[in-house]
């Protein structure tokens, strides 16, 4: 079965996927109080995945307080991710990518609470980006901003209203996705 496949029941019933992928030290409360609020515009699940190995089982154990059915990826013994689900939790470093083509957006580690941010994964795989408050002012931010291949948020309630506006029209967020590839190419990088 493809990855995505694995979200069925949830695009039947017209729920939303975010994914927060590679997230570091600190950032997974941002993208839980984000994803919280979205969840009050529209029904849907999470996809978290940490940076590194040694964080997994610690931010799994962490993430309980929310009281969010989760889910994790190496233990889901079923075809699909039961609707009731919230939080789907990636904990294996060899599958991280493989969820950007599931998502209707994301937002990257490292745009949440400072770090490396890893743009090349989600524009190759064609996921739209939205951009935290703590993106580094880069030439490549600057970049994509411009050519309308990303958004950012300069608040983490932005993040919220940036969301919404995806969420309400789907076709925007995939269009800022191409014009991130076209961007990309035109930088003279592969996808």
């Amino acid at each position: 079965m493809e990855v995505c496949e694995r979200f069925k029941e949830f695009r039947d019933r017209n729920r939303c996927v975010v994914y927060f992928p590679n997230t570091h030290n600190e950032e997974e409360p941002e993208a839980y109080s984000s994803f919280l609020a979205m969840m009050r515009v529209q029904m849907g699940i999470m996809i978290l995945a940490p940076d590194r190995e040694e964080r997994f089982e610690p931010v799994y154990r962490d993430a309980l307080k929310y009281h969010l059915q989760t889910i994790r990826h190496s233990r889901l013994f079923t075809s699909y991710v039961p609707i009731k689900t919230r939080v789907y939790f990636v904990e294996t470093i060899a599958m991280r990518d493989a969820f950007y083509a599931c998502a209707d957006f994301c937002v990257p580690g490292g745009t949440l609470n400072g770090g490396a941010v890893d743009l090349e994964s989600p524009i190759r795989a064609g996921c739209p980006l939205l951009l935290g408050p703590q993106m580094p002012d880069s030439a490549e931010r600057r970049g994509l901003l411009e050519a309308g291949g990303a958004r950012y948020a300069a608040t983490n309630e932005e993040i919220v209203e940036q969301a919404r506006d995806w969420l309400k029209d789907p076709t925007s967020a995939t269009e800022t996705a191409a014009k991130a590839q076209a961007w990309w190419r035109g930088q003279g990088r592969s996808l």
